[in-house]
């Protein structure tokens, strides 16, 4: 008898970790979770979570679903769920995510953009009102 994923997209096995002492020049991209403990020089892409460990160092473009940064990224930032920046974290480069959560201590510099899941048009209603002079 075997046993068939739910979901036969869905891949099972732990994600991809790389080590405190690994320094990796090139592209990650796990369908799964991806940790870094060490150095990576290039882009990280996982359909999944994504975490940066204290002491971890990333320069270039990082993309999952959850990102939590407890270390450091040059590069832009796309979480398309959450993005996380813990208070060892810092990030330099731009980030998109629908929500963005900064505790205190971390470091941000750079761009942030949240897309808005039908806010466009609450956001021109009181960008309007605040053109339109009142009126008593």
């Amino acid at each position: 008898m075997s046993i068939m994923p739910s979901n036969q997209n869905e891949v099972a096995g732990p994600g991809t970790v790389v080590g405190a002492n690994v320094k990796l020049v090139g592209t990650i991209q796990d369908k799964n979770n991806i940790s870094i403990h060490g150095s990576v020089e290039g882009e990280v892409n996982s359909e999944k979570a994504i975490d940066i460990a204290v002491g971890a160092k990333i320069k270039g473009p990082v993309t999952g679903q959850i990102v939590k940064v407890a270390g450091n990224i040059q590069g832009s930032v796309t979480a398309k769920e959450r993005l996380e920046i813990l208070p060892t974290g810092k990030i330099v480069g731009s980030v998109s995510t629908k929500d963005l959560i900064i505790n205190s201590g971390a470091i941000f510099v750079g761009k942030s953009s949240m897309p808005s899941s039908g806010l466009d048009e609450e956001v021109k209603s009181i960008e309007k009102q605040d053109k339109e002079p009142e009126s008593e």
